[in-house]
């Protein structure tokens, strides 16, 4: 099996490509905007910008998406106690979330003393993008990322905020950077605030997201996108952590330090019930950890060796079958287990990535 001579990608990531020189086209991508990543006084100068260029024009600087996890924790601590921002926290309710995380949300939310709401999605709507997700992508993860994005852009201009801040790691960020429809969103934010056209931008990215969705499910988040907005304009959607370091157990040991924050012993992604269920129907369809990408960025980026690497994936395989998720998750859905992993053999054995 081929794979890129830099990073750990190889043929089964989808759409690889790699060059004459054996290096994937997420490494070449990645190195376009090097500089930029590598130049943190003009990063924090961005952000800066991008912060003074709100403060205090809206009824809120920021709305601020809170899922219990670390990052997005982290995030909302420093945009109120670094940046001294006023910011109206949220939190999407998917049908898997977590008790252990509503509670850190809310001991959170009563500590810093900020406003906060939960949302909750239409059940219809919540069920057929679940099922569609299952039927064409094997996981419901991508149904959550859609419907997530589509809710936090809309909150953001119901109560007339004026930017949405979220806590995308850059590992997330950057695993398919260029061939992602959150690329733009990377792009946008590495220039200057004035320099953005929001609304050409959004629309773009809307035509890209339908074009991956049904009909009635395309015309469903431009519904959502726009409901209760009174036709106000698109506001930025800022990744806080293109601009700041990240170090996962630096943040860790900061929020349990500073904060009252106390989640799992497995702290990663403990706010969605069905998290590994997930990820091991992803392992089975793709024939490794669905982290790989995501480890990729490590590598390519020095923050660790192919060997380290290696190793980190090596640890991420699923012995065997999270059989309480996975039943929780097809229940919920109404999927038949066999189906899911008959199609999961079929994409592993047949299918071109």
């Amino acid at each position: 099996m081929k794979r890129c001579n830099r990073c750990l990608n190889d043929q089964t990531v989808r759409r690889i490509r790699l060059d004459e020189e054996g290096i994937c086209a997420y490494c070449r991508n990645y190195d376009a905007i090097l500089p930029q990543l590598q130049d943190s006084s003009h990063l924090r100068q961005l952000f800066l910008e991008r912060i003074e260029h709100i403060r205090g024009k809206f009824d809120y600087d920021a709305a601020v998406g809170i899922s219990g996890g670390k990052d997005s924790m982290y995030v909302l601590y420093h945009l109120i106690h670094t940046y001294h921002l006023k910011v109206k926290a949220f939190t999407m309710l998917n049908g898997f979330f977590s008790d252990t995380a509503r509670k850190n949300v809310d001991r959170i939310v009563a500590e810093f003393g900020i406003e906060h709401e939960y949302i909750s999605f239409d059940e219809n709507l919540r069920q057929r993008f679940f099922r569609f997700s299952m039927e064409h992508w094997l996981v419901p993860c991508v149904a959550c990322s859609y419907l997530g994005y589509a809710a936090m852009i809309n909150y953001t201009m119901k109560i007339n905020a004026g930017m949405c801040i979220h806590g995308r790691s850059p590992q997330q960020m950057f695993r398919y950077y260029g061939d992602d429809v959150f690329t733009p969103f990377v792009d946008a934010g590495l220039q200057h605030p004035e320099q953005v056209e929001w609304d050409a931008l959004y629309q773009k990215l809307l035509g890209l997201t339908e074009s991956k969705l049904n009909a009635q499910l395309a015309e469903d988040v431009r519904e959502m996108l726009y409901q209760g907005t009174e036709g106000r304009q698109f506001r930025e959607f800022s990744a806080y952590f293109l601009y700041h370091p990240y170090d996962e157990q630096e943040i860790v040991r900061f929020l349990r330090e500073h904060t009252a924050w106390q989640p799992e012993k497995d702290y990663d992604h403990y706010d969605c019930r069905i998290h590994h269920a997930a990820h091991y129907i992803y392992q089975c369809a793709e024939g490794r950890p669905h982290c790989l990408p995501e480890i990729s960025v490590l590598v390519r980026s020095g923050q660790c060796t192919r060997e380290e690497g290696q190793r980190l994936i090596e640890k991420a395989v699923y012995d065997s079958a999270p059989k309480k998720e996975l039943d929780e998750l097809c229940h919920s859905l109404s999927v038949r287990p066999f189906a899911v992993f008959s199609k999961a053999w079929v994409y592993k054995h047949f299918v071109k990535k």
